[in-house]
Protein backbone atom coordinates (compact mmCIF):
# COMPACT_ATOMS: atom_id res chain seq x y z
CA UNK A 1 0.00 0.00 0.00
CA UNK A 2 1.22 3.61 -0.81
CA UNK A 3 1.58 6.04 1.98
CA UNK A 4 -0.83 8.80 1.77
CA UNK A 5 1.22 11.42 0.66
CA UNK A 6 1.61 9.26 -2.76
CA UNK A 7 -1.79 8.99 -3.32
CA UNK A 8 -2.43 12.54 -2.72
CA UNK A 9 -0.27 13.41 -5.43
CA UNK A 10 -1.36 10.79 -7.27
CA UNK A 11 -5.11 12.20 -7.02
CA UNK A 12 -3.50 15.79 -7.86
CA UNK A 13 -2.06 14.43 -11.09
CA UNK A 14 -4.96 12.46 -11.80
CA UNK A 15 -7.23 15.37 -11.96
CA UNK A 16 -4.51 18.15 -13.42
CA UNK A 17 -5.38 20.06 -16.04
CA UNK A 18 -4.11 23.41 -17.69
CA UNK A 19 -4.47 26.25 -15.23
CA UNK A 20 -3.93 29.74 -15.78
CA UNK A 21 -1.09 31.35 -13.17
CA UNK A 22 -1.39 35.23 -13.08
CA UNK A 23 2.07 36.63 -11.57
CA UNK A 24 3.14 39.55 -10.59
CA UNK A 25 6.20 41.02 -13.00
CA UNK A 26 8.59 44.25 -12.87
CA UNK A 27 11.35 44.66 -15.37
CA UNK A 28 12.79 48.53 -14.91
CA UNK A 29 14.51 48.32 -18.03
CA UNK A 30 10.95 48.12 -19.51
CA UNK A 31 7.65 49.01 -17.74
CA UNK A 32 7.02 51.98 -15.51
CA UNK A 33 4.74 50.50 -13.37
CA UNK A 34 4.57 46.57 -12.00
CA UNK A 35 2.34 44.34 -14.07
CA UNK A 36 0.39 40.73 -14.23
CA UNK A 37 1.69 38.42 -16.94
CA UNK A 38 -0.36 35.35 -17.17
CA UNK A 39 1.05 31.37 -17.80
CA UNK A 40 -1.13 28.57 -18.92
CA UNK A 41 0.85 25.24 -16.96
CA UNK A 42 -0.26 21.38 -17.38
CA UNK A 43 -0.72 20.82 -14.36
CA UNK A 44 0.04 16.69 -15.78
CA UNK A 45 3.53 17.90 -16.13
CA UNK A 46 4.25 19.61 -13.06
CA UNK A 47 4.56 18.73 -9.09
CA UNK A 48 1.60 19.83 -6.51
CA UNK A 49 3.23 22.93 -5.06
CA UNK A 50 2.98 25.97 -6.32
CA UNK A 51 7.02 26.32 -6.23
CA UNK A 52 6.94 23.71 -8.93
CA UNK A 53 4.95 25.87 -11.59
CA UNK A 54 6.81 28.72 -10.84
CA UNK A 55 9.60 26.32 -11.59
CA UNK A 56 8.00 25.26 -14.70
CA UNK A 57 7.44 28.64 -15.83
CA UNK A 58 11.06 29.39 -15.77
CA UNK A 59 12.43 26.08 -17.48
CA UNK A 60 9.73 26.12 -20.02
CA UNK A 61 7.95 29.28 -21.06
CA UNK A 62 9.69 32.34 -19.70
CA UNK A 63 13.44 32.20 -18.22
CA UNK A 64 12.84 36.03 -17.39
CA UNK A 65 11.08 34.97 -14.60
CA UNK A 66 13.15 34.89 -11.57
CA UNK A 67 12.21 34.28 -7.59
CA UNK A 68 14.14 32.92 -4.79
CA UNK A 69 14.03 29.17 -3.39
CA UNK A 70 16.77 27.14 -1.43
CA UNK A 71 15.73 24.07 0.65
CA UNK A 72 12.40 22.79 -0.94
CA UNK A 73 11.08 21.72 2.65
CA UNK A 74 9.75 25.02 4.33
CA UNK A 75 12.75 25.57 6.68
CA UNK A 76 14.90 28.71 4.74
CA UNK A 77 11.78 30.63 4.23
CA UNK A 78 13.47 31.32 0.80
CA UNK A 79 10.45 30.93 -1.43
CA UNK A 80 8.11 33.31 0.82
CA UNK A 81 5.80 35.18 -1.64
CA UNK A 82 2.18 36.71 -1.90
CA UNK A 83 -0.11 34.00 -2.76
CA UNK A 84 -3.46 34.17 -3.40
CA UNK A 85 -3.30 37.28 -1.40
CA UNK A 86 -1.78 35.62 1.43
CA UNK A 87 1.66 35.59 2.47
CA UNK A 88 3.00 31.72 2.48
CA UNK A 89 6.07 29.44 1.32
CA UNK A 90 5.59 28.41 -2.49
CA UNK A 91 7.22 25.23 -1.73
CA UNK A 92 4.68 24.11 1.60
CA UNK A 93 1.61 25.84 -0.90
CA UNK A 94 -0.41 23.38 -3.08
CA UNK A 95 -2.17 24.40 -6.37
CA UNK A 96 -5.81 24.94 -6.09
Amino acid sequence: SQPAAARGVRAFAAAAKPQKFSIYRYDPEQQAKPFMQEYTIDLKQCGPMILDALIKVKDEVDSTLSFRRSCREGICGSCAMNINGKNGLACLLYIE
